[in-house]
């Protein structure tokens, strides 16, 4: 009965002090100018940290994008296309670098 309370103790002592997990990825997608089109059309039906696991070039993204479509996601063109360039911007490929936007440089 010790030997079972001293394990239970060195289990808990070793539970307190494991590392405590820290998120991966950001709970929101990333600021640009199509965020509020992908939260809106997209965060109905998934996560933002679903999509921030994805890494898919243009044709990737392209594909996934009329697969959604298919199943039911409602696009203009013109949205779709955003979508796809915030989407290429901001989850590349893996290997590939993600493209910042130009900030202005004050003298």
């Amino acid at each position: 009965m010790r030997s079972a309370a001293l394990l239970l103790c060195a289990l808990v002592a070793v539970a307190a002090a494991a590392p405590k997990p820290t998120a991966v990825y950001r709970p929101r997608l990333p600021a640009g100018s199509q965020r509020e089109l992908a939260e809106q059309k997209c965060l109905m039906c998934h996560s933002a940290q679903l999509i921030a696991q994805q890494h898919k070039d243009a044709a990737g993204w392209e594909k996934t994008i009329a697969q959604m479509e298919k199943w039911g996601a409602l696009l203009t063109p013109a949205e779709h296309d955003s979508l796809k360039s915030y989407l290429v911007r901001f989850f590349p490929a893996r290997g590939t670098a993600r493209v910042e936007p130009r900030r202005p440089v004050h003298l």
